[in-house]
């Protein structure tokens, strides 16, 4: 029997730093992207734990909040670190949805989502998702 890896992905960005509680039934379903924090660590550190020891197959990357950094450059930093991933891992899926959290999809938000291959953004309960454009 052939496995074969989905045709595309979604992968969530937290830019919230008090997520903690909603992190392991987000990574459940998706590949997460989270930022660092004192409240969102010990969630981190749960799954990565499971992971290690139960064979989980949680996907957690954290990233570092950096204070001089709006809520938008943070958003596109870690857009092309998503994207470089896939560019460097053949066997990854091309990205398709991207869901984030923690901030709202303001213009400018929808301008860098645009110049990124991504169309509109639908609401989310605390933040937004987009799917990228075909043929981006």
């Amino acid at each position: 029997m052939t496995i074969h890896p989905p045709s595309a992905r979604t992968v969530a960005i937290v830019l919230d730093p008090a997520f903690s509680s909603r992190l392991a039934s987000l990574a459940e379903r998706v590949a997460v992207w989270i930022v660092d924090s004192d409240e969102n660590r010990p969630a981190i550190e749960a799954l990565w734990s499971a992971r290690r020891t139960r064979q989980a197959t949680y996907d957690v990357t954290v990233f570092r909040e950096i204070p001089e950094l709006s809520m938008e450059d943070h958003l596109a930093g870690v857009l092309r670190s998503i994207e470089m991933d896939v560019a460097v891992d053949e066997e990854l899926p091309p990205l398709e949805w991207v869901e984030v959290y923690g901030v709202e999809a303001t213009e400018t938000i929808g301008s860098l989502l645009r110049a990124r291959g991504f169309g509109g953004t639908a609401p989310l309960t605390d933040g937004f998702r987009a799917r990228r454009r075909r043929g981006s």
